[in-house]
């Protein structure tokens, strides 16, 4: 009895010998090992984030990222309603240092952060590396220059401690090395980060705006505030085509009046009392779009896209489409926006 209680312990720890060799091996069927920038750190936990690029694809676990070189700053937001959340000390990983790992970004790349209920972003270049965004004080919510120090982290820590479940595993803040520094916009701070894309960006372009305000309406801006997170809207028309982009009245907004960003910078009341919303194209077309016709509706937008793919050449960059709207009303090759208050 014992000799064969002995052959059967002896088979056992044969075949946890052959388990442990052969998935040690591997084949061509074995799913990609995480984290491969970081072999000697053990793979062990479920994958928290995947990172694409021009240079394939990188998977991480939590401890994988925390083995990276970190960041620890100190990042706040600003609500839509003009809430301040004050600043944190939060760690984690550049989002540079992340894309870097896939190939790097320039000025031709954007790089898109999804989190795993589909709310997404989009960051330039310039964002990501010159620090452009807009920033305020974190005590009277005001405007600012924004600081020369802003990094954007992947941040996996909040205070010294594991990111509780309203925000984690991973949250995206933009953070400053001082505390009470200052604040960004809070779409920016996109929670539950499980994506990352560093994709191609298309031609740069720029849109003149003129209104109390005066500006320029440039690809990064559109392209962020076209992010599904932030005012991306769309519509799809007659022949199942879905064009996507910005409302036409927020941008309108940018323009009515001295309040460009933030809570109340469209003005609703002035927009119901009427004023003309003037669109000419790059061939000198002009069209002229009551501010009634067009107030609140989040599908009458300016379309950077459609069918998920960049304008043809003939509508590029931008074409104002939605419902109620004739073809003539739907003009394409947009290069100036004018509004003019009666």
């Amino acid at each position: 009895m014992k000799r064969i209680v002995a052959l059967l312990l002896a088979g056992a720890l044969l075949a946890v010998c052959l388990v442990a060799v052969l998935g040690a091996c591997g084949g061509s069927s074995e799913p990609q090992t995480p984290a491969q920038a970081s072999p000697s750190v053990s793979p062990s936990g479920p994958v928290v984030l995947t990172v694409v690029g021009e240079k394939g694809q990188k998977q991480f676990t939590l401890n994988q990222l925390e083995a990276l070189p970190a960041y620890t700053g100190y990042a706040g937001i600003k609500s839509s309603t003009g809430v301040i959340t004050l600043p944190s000390e939060y760690t984690g990983v550049p989002l540079s240092a992340l894309a870097d790992l896939v190939g790097g970004i320039s000025e031709a790349n954007g790089v898109t952060l999804v989190a795993k209920d589909g709310y997404g972003m989009t960051f330039s270049y310039a964002q990501i590396m010159d620090h452009a965004f807009t920033a305020y004080d974190p005590a009277t919510g005001a405007e600012q220059t924004p600081s020369k120090d802003l990094t954007v982290i992947v941040a996996y820590a909040r205070e010294g401690k594991p990111l509780g479940e309203d925000e984690g595993p991973l949250r995206l803040m933009v953070a400053t090395p001082k505390p009470g520094g200052q604040v960004v916009d809070g779409h920016w701070s996109v929670k539950w980060v499980d994506r990352i894309s560093v994709t191609k960006a298309s031609a740069q372009w720029k849109v003149q705006l003129e209104g109390a305000v005066p500006g320029k309406l440039d690809k990064p801006t559109y392209v962020n505030c076209a992010s599904p997170g932030c005012h991306g809207s769309g519509w799809v028309d007659a022949a199942g085509r879905r064009w996507e982009g910005v409302p036409l009245y927020l941008v309108a907004g940018m323009l009515d009046d001295q309040r460009k960003h933030g809570p109340g910078a469209y003005n609703a009341a002035l927009a119901r009392k009427g004023y003309d919303i003037v669109i000419e194209t790059a061939t000198g077309k002009v069209v002229t779009i009551d501010s009634r016709d067009i107030a609140g509706k989040q599908d009458i937008v300016l379309a950077g896209k459609v069918d998920g793919g960049e304008l043809p050449d003939e509508y590029f960059p931008l074409r104002l489409v939605g419902p109620g709207l004739s073809e003539a009303q739907m003009p394409g090759g947009i290069a100036r926006i004018v509004v003019r208050v009666k």
